[in-house]
């Protein structure tokens, strides 16, 4: 199928999203509830792209493209949508991110170097979260938590049980297990590797 990535005609395949279009071509769309083994959430809003004669960015790891389909990656509508959805990714998140030990296995602070701003917005008390147990082969440090929910989809697709899940919503919300429930499945150790800011 033809499509315009960058004012530039190329053919994908047929069924693909239009981030796997746009990384098959070679353009790298940053992300975070993405990864290409698990079902799709589109909750990071991290891979925005403009689609052409559409008023505002749309979600690429969701988005089915149509024939003659217009994307812009780099346009500068998506790059303050994407500096606006990296500030809200940053707003509860410890003041160490730039200098944290993780550094080099974060996600998260690689692409704030990218896409961050120098400067915030929002000035006032930080959410906090309490570390909980999650089994003897997972550490927890919940206040570097992102809610991308790969871990939650990770447990109840590849692990085969719903022992994690998210309480709360929009900017209360949490990961974590059920109520005196541990993780115990032979590849627990594999949310360890998922995780995208590396706070396993």
């Amino acid at each position: 199928m033809k499509i315009i990535i960058n004012n530039l005609v190329v053919w994908v395949k047929k069924g693909s999203t239009v981030l796997q279009a746009c990384e098959a071509v070679g353009e790298e769309i940053p992300r975070f509830c993405y990864h290409k083994k698990l079902f799709l959430a589109g909750n990071c809003r991290m891979c925005l792209v403009e689609v052409g004669n559409s008023p505002k960015p749309q979600v690429s790891c969701a988005l089915p493209f149509v024939p003659n389909m217009s994307i812009f990656t780099n346009s500068a509508l998506v790059k303050k949508a994407r500096e606006g959805v990296m500030e809200f990714l940053l707003l509860n998140h410890p003041l160490d991110c730039p200098i944290c030990d993780q550094g080099g296995e974060c996600d998260l602070q690689e692409q704030s170097f990218h896409f961050g701003s120098d400067r915030g917005r929002f000035f006032f008390t930080k959410s906090s979260v309490v570390d909980t147990f999650w089994g003897s082969l997972v550490k927890t440090v919940m206040r570097r938590c992102i809610v991308c929910t790969r871990c939650v989809r990770y447990t109840e697709l590849i692990g085969g049980s719903g022992v994690v899940g998210t309480v709360n919503r929009g900017g209360q919300s949490e990961i974590g297990t059920f109520v005196e429930t541990s993780l115990k499945t032979e590849v627990s150790g594999g949310v360890i590797e998922l995780c995208p800011v590396g706070w396993f």
